[in-house]
């Protein structure tokens, strides 16, 4: 790996979590704080995304957008190695990452999406993750 990565830390329930893409650090209701990924790391772990607009056909002027998303083969590297990493428990990955590789069947079990305590303060759960 690239000294700009993932970033991770070992929360008070000995849960080894890494942060796998998010520009925004994530605070733990046990006060862990999960570090941001560096802006690069995060541009290089990037959804490939296709846009194909329609006009609604509402009173207003509205353009509904659908999206189809990929995973980039590197982006799927990097989640193996993670996956495969025994030193690592719970991997928090974006829910947009989560729905594509449901969609595309592909598996991975330390990968998880957070779970707000709080929708004010952002404070998420130490133990308690989406899938």
């Amino acid at each position: 790996m690239s000294p700009i990565s993932y970033t991770s830390c070992i929360l008070s329930n000995g849960l080894k979590v890494v942060n796998f893409s998010s520009p925004h650090p994530f605070t733990f209701d046990t006060g862990e704080i999960l570090p941001a990924c560096h802006k690069e790391w995060v541009n290089k772990m990037s959804l490939d995304i296709t846009e194909t607009e329609e006009p609604w056909n509402g009173s207003h002027s509205i353009t509904d957008v659908k999206l189809h998303v990929s995973i980039p083969k590197y982006v799927l590297g990097v989640l193996e190695r993670l996956e495969t990493n025994g030193d690592i428990d719970v991997v928090i990955i974006p829910f947009m990452l989560l729905q594509a590789l449901k969609d595309s069947g592909h598996s991975y079990k330390k990968c998880r999406v957070i779970r707000l305590v709080d929708r004010v303060t952002k404070i998420i759960h130490s133990n308690k993750f989406c899938i």
